[in-house]
């Protein structure tokens, strides 16, 4: 069986490269990205070694913002942007943070992702910090951000940004709560008030979802 593994292993190595040495070649994946991108921003962060005249430094995070996906962006004229992050499959832990907005037929549109240790405030900040800088937010921004709740983001927008409206996703707090109102009513009363389009529509479907369960209100 330990054969099998070991083949398997060489097998991958053959095909997608060493995970190890693959980070050697960021600096040359960032010079190509940006050189048929223009206007491609790519920031990477390292740590510090102990000696300062080392050579090599270990890797930390990236973060990647295309330019022609900018460009697309800023002509939407839509000033909002969801968040989210996911695990990293593979032998290096981390997580992947993505920064995306609505194209004009209300379809996702991929601006910005980056590779970060761990979802923290620390994190989160450096990438919103790129973020602001790539599209000119300033702490008056008004654009709307939406998220899942994820581990410092609340605390790093109501920072960098305390003029946007922050809202959480409405699947996510519906996935959990459904852990304790199962039923497909609480569902369902739940998206009407999501989907109000007016303050006095949103208050009188609230009221309504307050009649049927209080506690669920």
């Amino acid at each position: 069986m330990d054969n099998v593994f070991r083949a398997k292993d060489k097998a991958r190595k053959h095909i997608t490269g060493d995970y190890t040495k693959n980070y050697e070649l960021l600096r040359d994946y960032v010079l190509e990205l940006q050189a048929t991108n223009p206007d491609t921003t790519v920031k990477i962060d390292v740590c510090s070694e102990p000696n300062p005249d080392s050579p090599t430094r270990q890797f930390r995070r990236i973060y990647v913002r295309s330019g022609p996906l900018k460009k697309g962006f800023k002509a939407c004229l839509r000033d909002l942007l969801g968040f989210d992050g996911a695990f990293m499959k593979g032998p290096f832990l981390g997580q992947v943070l993505s920064a995306v907005g609505l194209d004009s037929n209300n379809g996702i549109y991929p601006l910005a992702y980056g590779i970060v240790e761990s979802e923290n405030i620390e994190s989160w900040k450096w990438f919103l910090d790129n973020i602001g800088d790539d599209l000119d937010l300033g702490r008056n921004s008004n654009f709307t951000f939406i998220s899942d709740r994820q581990k410092g983001l609340h605390t790093t927008v109501e920072q960098l940004f305390p003029n946007a409206e922050h809202r959480y996703c409405i699947r996510h707090i519906h996935d959990n709560m459904r852990k304790r109102w199962r039923k497909t009513e609480y569902r369902d009363h739940l998206w009407k008030c999501a989907l109000a389009t007016t303050i006095p529509e949103f208050e009188h479907l609230m009221k309504e979802f307050s009649q049927y369960d209080k506690e669920a209100y």
